[in-house]
């Protein structure tokens, strides 16, 4: 990854952003995602297709609160969780103490890659709503690649533009933001975003980001989920689902 797509200029205000916005953090909030059969939302979809099939190491990008590892710990033999806030670093370790098969790593992807992390180590890689953070997704995936083993899997979750709500936002003529209201401009709380858009720098498909990550990242296939309240986000899932694949290498 090139060292240079984020400067320590526009990198360290983003750095402190994120600290402030997780300085509360608190590991008695902390929710164990669950197993479900029909998964309504990304962490319950990722939490299915990630228990199934487990075993061996996993990494977890961009981990959160580590709700959703919380839920696979006893599913692998080695957890890695990575997380650009480090408060929420602190967090995962306060959560994960008296795991010691789960390891909590702090890192800037755009800036850092991978590097700390061996070719070919993971048996499992997740992603989920990370891609559209990052200043250069082709070389996140590309660093998911290089660590997965020949055989591993990458699972993705992110916004899907192309969903019914936000074609009917373009046809209107408005935004069709995918983390907040009022075309990127206020929080789903009421409150105006101090990111654009909570952050979300680029816009997907199903079509687009399987595109990139076979194309550019080296991928072998995509397998595509869909999830949410009704039937037809499992039937119809570039039209009713956020972007829910599986890349196999």
């Amino acid at each position: 990854m090139d060292n240079n797509l984020m400067t320590p200029s526009n990198a360290e205000p983003l750095q402190e952003f994120y600290d402030r916005k997780y300085s509360g953090s608190d590991v008695r909030a902390v929710r164990k995602v669950p197993l479900v059969h029909r998964p309504r939302n990304r962490l319950e979809m990722a939490a299915k297709v990630a228990a199934s099939g487990a075993g061996g190491r996993y990494l977890e990008i961009a981990a959160g609160d580590g709700g959703l590892a919380a839920g696979l710990v006893d599913f692998y033999d080695q957890l890695v969780l990575t997380e650009f806030s480090r408060p929420r670093v602190a967090l995962m370790r306060e959560l994960f103490r008296d795991r010691p098969h789960v390891t909590v790593l702090q890192n800037d992807l755009d800036r850092q890659g991978l590097a700390m992390l061996e070719s070919e180590s993971f048996d499992t890689v997740t992603m989920v709503a990370v891609i559209e953070h990052l200043v250069e997704p082709i070389a996140a995936l590309r660093e998911a690649h290089r660590v997965l083993k020949p055989g591993g899997r990458l699972l993705l979750d992110t916004a899907n533009v192309a969903k019914w709500t936000r074609r009917l936002k373009l046809l209107a003529g408005r935004f069709p933001s995918t983390s907040s209201r009022d075309e990127g401009l206020l929080g789903y709380d009421g409150c105006a975003t101090e990111l654009h858009d909570q952050g979300h720098l680029h816009y997907f498909t199903f079509r687009s980001i399987t595109r990139l990550a076979v194309e550019r990242a080296g991928f072998r296939r995509a397998t595509k989920y869909g999830y949410g309240p009704t039937i037809l986000s499992r039937l119809w899932p570039e039209m009713f689902s956020e972007a829910f694949l599986v890349f196999h290498k």
